[in-house]
């Protein structure tokens, strides 16, 4: 009777955490024709705010988003946009020199509602001046502040629902994704201990929608580590920003 009631306990407590992790992280599926077309001319209204609000981040397992940009003749990644269930969909496609598609990785998304202190973090934190960058990787390097400022601005339109069709658009016509080098996320991926890669949108200094990486631990907070003699200085170690969006740079028509 023991053992059956310790098995019953058992299978209890895996339900419950399954359904405790389905609360946090959503599986996405790859993005269809129809969600991409449903961006275009989605209604941004209060419904889709509020379902918005929900979704702290987009996270991309390092080790698929290694295999990607180490994928032969990859020279850039795009974050497509799609839209289903009032939120936001994205997915991230490596494409060569001719924006020929050559591989795609798909996110989990993360709700935690209480993930504000986890990012308040980047107010501590600084960026290493130590650090060995290429000059693409530096162009592209965000420093903590400018990227908590970012994501704040980003979520306090979505209280608002004020001019997020304005926000999320270029003369009119909405962005359907984002790109940067590829070199950028090899960067990202080459640290220890980062786990996924979050995307999280944000707004830029031309008051923009924009994608804001971040290298996050496996706890899902902002990967730091201590630098300086007395290890009292915070760094944050990888903080990026995708700032070429399409339009104006590119063309929908391939996507």
């Amino acid at each position: 009777m023991k053992k059956i009631t310790l098995c019953a306990t058992l299978i209890a407590l895996f339900f419950m955490t399954s359904c405790q992790k389905e609360n946090t992280q959503e599986e996405s599926k790859a993005m269809s024709k129809e969600e991409k077309e449903n961006w275009q001319t989605a209604n941004l209204d209060a419904k889709f705010a509020t379902s918005q609000k929900k979704v702290t981040a987009y996270l991309f397992s390092t080790s698929e988003m290694a295999t990607l940009v180490k994928t032969p003749n990859i020279k850039e990644v795009r974050f497509l946009l799609g839209y289903a269930d009032n939120t936001i969909q994205i997915s991230i496609i490596g494409v060569d020199k001719s924006g020929k598609e050559l591989g795609i990785v798909n996110p989990t998304i993360l709700k935690e509602s209480n993930y504000q202190e986890k990012l308040s973090r980047l107010s501590a934190l600084s960026i290493s001046e130590t650090e060995m960058r290429s000059p693409v990787v530096e162009e592209h390097l965000l420093l903590p502040k400018d990227a908590l400022a970012g994501i704040e601005a980003w979520q306090e339109k979505l209280k608002s629902v004020s001019d997020l069709n304005e926000i999320t658009s270029y003369e009119g016509s909405r962005f359907c994704y984002f790109s940067l080098e590829a070199d950028v996320v090899a960067a990202m991926v080459d640290h220890e201990d980062i786990v996924n890669i979050g995307l999280f949108l944000g707004l830029n200094p031309k008051g923009k929608v924009t994608t804001i990486l971040i290298g996050l631990d496996k706890n899902n907070a902002v990967k730091e580590f201590a630098q300086g003699i007395t290890g009292g200085i915070n760094i944050a170690v990888s903080i990026f920003d995708g700032v070429r969006p399409c339009p104006p740079y590119g063309s929908c028509k391939s996507h």
